[in-house]
């Protein structure tokens, strides 16, 4: 039998690579070789797969369009308030939309998180990969948003999937960001609401890395945008936001 990967899901697309029919695959199957997880995908019997590498096998197997995003970046990275105190429980995905997930991805009982799919075109050409970087989580590699990239997805979930207060409180701590990173994904950030809030939070915290920014070359559109219930309007970015209730 082939020398298979360690810790990863193993898809009948990269089985087929190295010469395993699907036939082959359910011999295997049969034999206790291999043990189904769901349609066309597998994993070497009795081993233990984390979600990473899960997530791993569409990432880097069927090369799908998708990685983690917005709040699951910095708890991974480490720079959240609210890391869970035993480990993380829900996986925040961003995906091109029409990326076909398979369904095996979504078993809560196998991998022990949740995974939350968003469909979102937040960026012109998200094809480049702009701000995507590769991270091993549980010694596997996976693809992760830059924590620049993820508080403007945060941003983007604002209020619906995301509430106000906790991106208030992640984006305060976002005191060593790149301007230079800044700078690129807001050139190419297509969410008016999600550029103007993430300049107003940066100006009300008082980032350093705000000043180097060229605004001029970042388009805000026209007209005035409300954030859930409004309450505290910023003139400078036409911005309607709720109260932030100070600590």
């Amino acid at each position: 039998m082939i020398q298979m990967p360690q810790g990863i899901v193993l898809t009948l697309d990269w089985l087929k690579q190295q010469g395993i029919s699907s036939k082959l695959a359910w011999w295997y199957v049969r034999s206790q070789w291999l043990e189904r997880v769901g349609d066309e995908a597998y994993k070497k019997s009795g081993e233990n797969i984390t979600w990473s590498g899960a997530l791993s096998a569409l990432q880097n197997q069927l090369h799908l369009s998708l990685h983690v995003g917005a709040k699951t970046t910095f708890e991974l990275l480490g720079q959240s308030h609210f890391i869970p105190m035993k480990g993380i429980k829900q996986v925040i995905l961003f995906a091109d939309p029409g990326t076909r997930i398979p369904k095996w991805l979504f078993n809560k009982e196998a991998w022990k998180v949740d995974f939350k799919m968003h469909a979102a075109s937040l960026f012109l050409d998200d094809n480049l990969n702009l701000g995507i970087i590769e991270k091993p989580i549980d010694g596997v590699n996976i693809f992760l948003s830059c924590p620049e990239r993820a508080a403007l997805e945060m941003l983007y979930l604002v209020p619906s999937k995301q509430s106000f207060e906790e991106a208030v409180l992640l984006m305060e701590g976002l005191r060593q960001l790149r301007p230079s990173v800044i700078q690129q994904l807001l050139e190419k950030c297509k969410s008016i609401k999600v550029k103007r809030l993430f300049l107003h939070l940066a100006e009300r915290f008082e980032h350093t890395w705000l000043s180097e920014l060229k605004l001029n070359k970042v388009n805000l559109g026209l007209g005035k945008r409300v954030i859930g219930s409004g309450g505290n309007y910023d003139p400078k970015y036409q911005i309607s936001v709720p109260k932030i209730v100070e600590e």
